[in-house]
C-alpha cells in the first residue's frame, strides 16, 4: 500500500487549484502563469450508487426499485481511473448509499488505495455507532438529510459525539420555512455546525417557494445560529445572500453524476443521461459532450441559465475549507489601542489555551464572563492573532459568520477602537505595512532586505516605506499571516525600524502610489456607527448620548471630536456592533433586496437627502438594487435610507464603509509609525 497526497493539484479553466483531501482546503491560484490550463477532468464525482432506500419520500425522484448496476470492484475501477485524471473528491448518494451491498468495503478500498476524499449523503437510519466507527476514519465528510420520519436528531447527536465531520442537508419548501428558525436553533443544540439549504427541482408546485418564502428565508439565513449556506440550485435567487463565487453552477463540467444504471449526467436533476463502462469512458463522454451537460435541467426549479458564465476571475489567491463546495468568506478585526503596550497585554490574557480555529476555549469563556462579555455558541477562535504596534489583528479564512464577535467587544472594554469589522470578506485581504526610521540613510538597506524577503513592492516616503504584504490564511502554512508578521518584526528590529501594520480588504487591484498620493483627509470629527437587531435597541442606546447624534431606525451614529471607547463598549453589550470611521467621507449603501423598485424610482426619493458634494452610483441585478452615496455628511443619508424604507414598506439593509479604507489605514499607520519614532 503506498501512501496517498493529502495535497492534490487540479487544473481548472485558467486557473490553478490546490486541494488537501483531509481538511477540505481549498487553494485557487489565478495568475498569468495559469491562464493555459485547461481541465482535464471533473474535480467532484456525485455518485448515485443505489436507488435502493429504507424510506419513502413524496417528493424524491428516483425509482427505488430500480437496481444498482455497480459493484465494489467496478465502481473502483471507474473511481480509481477518474482519481488518476485528477478528480479529487467523490461523494456518494442515492437512494441510500448505506443501503449499497459492500459500502463500507469500496469506501476502505477507496481510501486506501486512491488520493480521493471521500463523502456520503445518508438519511441516517443505517448509520449505527459502531458502523460510523468503523467508517470514520477513511471518510471526509457525512451528509445527514433531515425528514420528518428519520430520526435526524439521534443521527446528529451520534455524529457529533464521534467527532465526525459533518452537515445537514435541508429541503426549503414552504411548508418548512415557517419552522425552520426553531430546527435551526436545534441543530445548534445537538453540535451541528454546517447546514446546507435545498431547493426543490420538480414538477410540483406546492414545493417551490414563492417570494415571500425567498424574502423570509433570506432573513433565516442571516440569522441562523448555525452555519447556513445554499445549494447551487438557488443559482443567483436570494442575492442577498453572499456566494464563495458567483457565475454558472458548474453541474457538467466541475462536476458530474454518475447513476444506479451507469449513466452520466451533468447533476441528479438533468435529463437522459450518457451510458459509460469505465474512467475513460467518463472522461470521453464529459469532454466530448459540454454542449449537452451545461444545459439546465428540464425540471422546473433549476435557476441554470442556458448560457453559462466562465469561471474566470481576477488575479489573486483564494483559500477556504470546504468539501464539496462551500459558502464562506473571510472574518477579520482590527482593533487600535493607544499604546503597543495595551495591544500586546489585550492579546497576553488570550494566548494560553488558544487553539486556532477551534472552539472557545472554557478559560475563554470565563474571562469573558468575568468582563461582561457574552459568548455565542458559534464562536470560533480566530486562526491567527497579533499585535503589531498599537493594533491587534485577527483573521479567519474562509468562515461562514462572526466568529469572534465576543472578541470584538472586548476591544473596547479594554479601552481599544474597533477601526475595521469583516464578515464574510469575500474580497482579497493584505496587510498594510508601514516602517519608519530616524534616520533616512537606513531607508535603503531596509528596503534591499524586504526586497529579497520577497513581501512585494514597498514605496518610500519621507523617512518611511510603505507596503501591501500578501498572504495565505491557513494557519501553520509557510505563507500564513502570522509567518510574515513575524518576519517582518524581525526586519524592523534588525534594521532599527519602527513597524505598524493593519489588515485591509482590497476590493479591487490594489493601488499603493495613488493611495499614498490621496494624503487621505482625516475628519474633522471622528464618527461612531453602531448598529443593533433593532429601532427600539438603537433609540434605547442613543438616549443618554450628548453631541451630534443620528438616530435612523436600528442604526446610530454620533460624530463629535473626541469620545471614548466605552460608548462602543455599551453598543455591544446592549446587543450591537460598534464601529469607528476615521476618514472625512463615507459610503452609505442600501440594498433593496426583495425586489427591484427600480433606480429611476428610488433616486428621485433618495435626492432630498443629498448634499452637492455627494456622489451617488446605482447597480441593479434582476431582483435586487444597490444604492451607493459617497458623502461627507453620513447622517442625512442614513436617515434618508431608514425613512425610505418605512415609506416603501420594503425592507433595506444599510451599511457604512470609509470610502478609501487602504487610504485610511495608511493614515492611521503613517501617524502611529510618526509618533513611535
Amino acid at each position: 500500500m503506498q501512501p496517498q497526497p493529502d495535497w492534490r493539484p487540479h487544473a481548472l479553466d485558467g486557473a490553478l487549484l490546490w486541494f488537501h483531501r483531509k481538511t477540505g482546503t481549498n487553494l485557487r491560484l489565478d495568475a498569468p502563469g495559469t491562464r493555459h490550463l485547461r481541465r482535464r477532468a471533473p474535480r467532484l464525482v456525485l455518485f448515485g450508487i443505489t436507488n435502493a432506500c429504507n424510506l419513502a419520500c413524496g417528493f424524491c425522484s428516483r425509482e427505488r426499485e430500480a437496481r444498482s448496476d455497480w459493484t465494489v470492484d467496478s465502481a473502483f475501477e471507474v473511481l480509481s481511473g477518474l482519481a488518476r485524471a485528477g478528480t479529487l473528491e467523490v461523494a456518494f448518494g442515492g437512494g441510500e448509499p448505506l443501503a449499497f451491498r459492500g459500502f463500507d468495503a469500496l469506501v476502505e478500498r477507496l481510501a486506501t488505495h486512491t488520493p480521493l476524499a471521500i463523502h456520503f449523503t445518508t438519511n441516517g437510519v443505517l448509520l449505527s455507532e459502531e458502523r460510523l466507527a468503523r467508517l470514520q476514519p477513511h471518510l471526509g465528510e457525512v451528509r445527514v438529510s433531515l425528514y420528518e420520519d428519520n430520526d435526524w436528531e439521534a443521527s446528529v447527536a451520534r455524529l457529533a459525539r464521534a467527532g465526525q465531520t459533518f452537515g445537514v442537508n435541508l429541503l426549503a419548501t414552504p411548508e418548512q420555512v415557517s419552522g425552520l428558525p426553531e430546527r435551526l436553533r436545534r441543530l445548534e443544540a445537538l453540535g451541528c455546525r454546517d447546514v446546507a439549504l435545498l431547493r426543490y427541482v420538480g414538477r410540483d408546485a406546492a414545493l417551490r417557494l414563492g417570494a415571500d418564502d425567498e424574502a423570509r428565508l433570506t432573513d433565516i439565513v442571516a440569522a441562523s445560529p448555525v452555519r447556513t449556506r445554499l445549494s447551487v440550485c438557488f443559482g443567483d435567487m436570494l442575492l442577498e445572500v453572499p456566494r464563495l463565487f458567483g457565475g454558472d453552477c458548474g453541474a457538467g463540467r466541475d462536476f458530474v453524476t454518475l447513476t444506479s444504471d451507469r449513466k452520466l449526467k451533468s447533476c441528479s436533476f438533468h435529463g437522459a443521461g450518457l451510458p459509460v463502462g469505465s474512467a475513460e469512458d467518463v472522461l470521453r463522454a464529459w469532454e466530448e459532450n459540454q454542449a449537452t451537460l451545461s444545459t439546465p435541467s428540464p425540471l422546473p426549479g433549476c435557476a441554470r441559465v442556458s448560457s453559462p458564465r466562465a469561471d474566470a476571475l481576477e488575479e489573486g489567491v483564494r483559500v477556504w475549507r470546504g468539501f464539496s463546495g462551500n459558502n464562506s468568506g473571510d472574518c477579520v478585526l482590527v482593533g487600535r489601542f493607544d499604546t503597543p503596550e495595551e495591544a500586546t497585554a489585550y492579546l497576553e490574557t488570550l494566548v494560553p489555551d488558544w487553539k486556532p480555529g477551534g472552539e472557545y476555549p472554557e478559560r475563554w469563556k470565563a474571562l469573558l464572563e468575568a468582563e461582561g462579555i457574552r459568548v455565542a455558541a458559534d464562536e470560533y477562535a480566530p486562526q491567527v492573532m497579533l499585535a503589531m504596534g498599537r493594533a491587534v489583528l485577527m483573521h479567519t479564512d474562509m468562515t461562514l459568520g462572526d466568529d469572534f464577535r465576543a472578541l470584538r467587544s472586548r476591544v473596547w472594554k479594554r479601552k481599544g477602537r474597533l477601526v475595521h469589522t469583516g464578515i464574510h470578506v469575500h474580497a482579497q485581504v493584505l496587510l498594510a505595512t508601514v516602517f519608519g526610521v530616524k534616520d533616512a540613510a537606513a531607508l535603503p538597506a531596509l528596503a534591499r532586505a524586504l526586497d529579497a524577503a520577497e513581501f512585494g513592492p514597498f514605496v518610500r516616503h519621507a523617512n518611511q516605506l510603505h507596503g501591501l504584504v500578501d498572504f495565505w490564511g491557513g494557519a501553520g502554512d509557510e505563507e500564513a499571516l502570522d509567518t510574515r508578521a513575524a518576519r517582518l518584526s524581525a526586519m524592523a528590529q534588525e534594521h532599527g525600524a519602527v513597524l505598524a501594520a493593519e489588515l485591509v480588504e482590497m476590493p479591487r487591484e490594489a493601488n499603493l502610489k495613488q493611495a499614498l498620493a490621496s494624503r487621505h483627509p482625516r475628519a474633522t470629527r471622528t464618527r461612531l456607527w453602531a448598529l443593533f437587531d433593532s429601532a427600539e435597541a438603537a433609540a434605547r442606546y442613543a438616549r443618554d448620548l450628548e453631541g451630534a447624534v443620528t438616530v435612523a431606525g436600528a442604526h446610530v451614529l454620533l460624530e463629535e471630536g473626541h469620545f471614548g471607547p466605552r460608548l462602543g463598549y455599551l453598543a455591544h453589550r446592549q446587543g450591537g456592533r460598534a464601529l469607528m470611521l476615521t476618514g472625512q467621507r463615507v459610503i452609505v449603501t442600501g440594498y433593496f433586496a426583495k425586489k427591484n423598485p427600480g433606480a429611476a424610482d428610488m433616486v428621485p426619493r433618495l435626492r432630498p437627502y443629498l448634499s452637492a458634494d455627494d456622489r451617488l452610483e446605482t447597480v441593479s441585478w434582476e431582483k435586487s438594487l444597490m444604492i451607493q452615496v459617497d458623502t461627507q455628511a453620513p447622517g442625512p443619508v442614513l436617515k434618508g435610507f431608514t425613512e425610505l424604507e418605512v415609506l416603501l414598506g420594503m425592507p433595506i439593509q444599510v451599511r457604512l464603509h470609509p470610502d478609501n479604507p487602504l487610504a485610511e489605514a495608511l493614515h492611521r499607520l503613517r501617524e502611529e509609525v510618526e509618533s513611535e519614532r
